[in-house]
C-alpha cells in the first residue's frame, strides 16, 4: 500500500503514537445515532460537512483551561498587567487551536472503501480512500472502528491517500465494517474532533482450510464417507513447498532434515476428468468441519490443477479452474 509523504512526517509519527484520548461514544442508542447524524447507512462517496463534524476539549485541552483559569485568577488577585496579556494570548491561541482542529477534519471525502476476502482466523483489511477537494492539507488524520484500533494518515493540498484499517475475522460469512470513527487532534491535541460514518460495505471471510481428509480422485458420484472415495492408486511426481491446509499424511517428513520448510508430496492421478468437491460426502463431519474440508479440497484441487466443481445443499458451481473460480467457491462456502 502507497501512502502518500505526508504520512511519513516525524509530526505525524508521533501523533500515530499516540491512542484518542476520548472512547468511543455509543451508538447503538437510537437516540444517539440521530444525535451523531447515523440515522441509516451513509453512500460512498461520503463528505465530512461541518453538521457531522464535532470537537470536544481533550485531556491537554481541559488542564490547558485550567491554567488559564488559575492565571487569571491570580492576575486579578494581584493586579498583573503582565498576567493579563499572557492570559489572553494563550486564549487567543487556544480559539485559533479549535478551529485549526476543526478545519482539519471539516470537507474531508471519503471516496470508497475496498476489501478483499480472506481466511478466518486473520485480519480483514478494509482499505479507505480519502481525499482532499478544498486544497488544504489535512494531518494526522486518524481512523478506528470497533475490534480495529486507530489509525493514522496525511493528505496532501488537493491529494489523495490510502489508509488500511484491519478488524479481526474469526468466523466466516459476512462481516460488517459497522461504525467508523474519523477523528483529529492536530495540531496541539488540546481539542479532539470527530465524525461518524456508517456505510453499507461487509468483506468476505471465508472459511478456515483444514480437514483430515487428502483431495480424493472422484467425489460427487459417491455420497458415502469421503475416505472411501480416496485415491489410492496415485503416482508419486514431484516435492512442492507447504501450504496451509496440506493433510500431514502428505508431508515428506524425512526431508525436514534437509530442508528450514517441510515439503509435501504431489501425486499424479490416474484420470484427468472432473473433480467434484460434495457436501453430501462428507456426511460424517459437523457443517463448519465439512466447510473447512471442502475449502481445503478447493486449495487442493488449485495446486494440482485439476478442474473441480463444488455441490452444496443449495447451490451448485460448474466445474471449472483458475483464481476467479477458485474465489467463487471459497465465496459460496462462506456464504452458506
Amino acid at each position: 500500500m502507497r501512502l502518500s509523504p505526508m504520512s511519513r512526517s516525524p509530526a505525524l509519527s508521533l501523533l500515530a503514537a499516540r491512542r484518542p484520548r476520548l472512547p468511543d461514544l455509543p451508538v447503538r442508542n437510537r437516540l444517539m445515532r440521530r444525535v451523531f447524524g447515523l440515522r441509516g447507512a451513509d453512500a460512498l462517496p461520503f463528505r465530512l460537512t461541518p453538521r457531522r463534524v464535532y470537537i470536544l476539549p481533550s485531556r491537554a485541552g481541559l488542564a490547558f483551561l485550567g491554567l488559564l483559569a488559575g492565571m487569571l485568577l491570580g492576575s486579578v488577585n494581584y493586579g498583573l498587567a503582565m498576567g493579563y496579556l499572557f492570559t489572553f494570548l494563550l486564549l487567543g491561541l487556544l480559539s485559533a487551536t479549535l478551529f485549526a482542529t476543526w478545519r482539519n477534519l471539516t470537507g474531508l471525502i471519503i471516496q470508497a472503501v475496498d476489501s478483499e476476502p480472506v481466511f478466518a482466523g486473520t485480519k480483514l483489511g478494509f482499505v479507505f480512500h480519502l481525499a482532499d477537494a478544498e486544497g488544504l492539507p489535512r494531518r494526522a488524520i486518524g481512523l478506528s472502528a470497533a475490534g480495529a484500533g486507530p489509525v493514522f494518515i496525511g493528505i496532501s493540498a488537493a491529494g489523495h491517500a490510502q489508509v488500511r484499517l484491519d478488524l479481526p475475522a474469526e468466523v466466516r460469512g459476512r462481516l460488517p465494517l459497522g461504525v467508523v470513527r474519523v477523528f483529529s487532534e492536530y495540531p496541539l491535541g488540546l481539542f479532539h474532533a470527530w465524525a461518524l460514518f456508517e456505510p453499507d460495505i461487509a468483506g468476505i471471510v471465508w472459511p478456515r482450510p483444514a480437514g483430515p481428509y487428502p483431495l480424493p480422485c472422484d467425489v460427487g458420484e459417491k455420497t458415502g464417507s469421503a475416505g472411501a472415495s480416496q485415491c489410492g492408486a496415485e503416482d508419486f511426481e514431484s516435492l512442492r513447498a507447504y501450504a496451509h491446509g496440506d493433510s500431514p499424511s502428505r508431508i515428506a517428513w524425512k526431508t525436514l532434515a534437509r530442508h528450514a520448510e517441510p515439503l509435501v508430496k504431489r501425486f499424479q492421478a490416474p484420470h484427468g476428468g472432473e473433480l467434484w468437491l460434495d457436501w453430501a460426502a462428507l456426511g460424517g463431519l459437523d457443517p463448519e468441519a465439512r466447510l473447512s474440508q471442502l475449502a481445503a479440497w478447493v486449495l487442493a484441487a488449485e495446486r494440482a490443477n485439476r478442474p473441480y466443481g463444488l455441490r452444496l445443499p443449495a447451490q451448485t458451481l460448474p466445474a471449472g479452474l483458475g483464481l476467479a473460480h477458485r474465489n467463487r467457491c471459497l465465496t459460496a462456502l462462506a456464504l452458506v
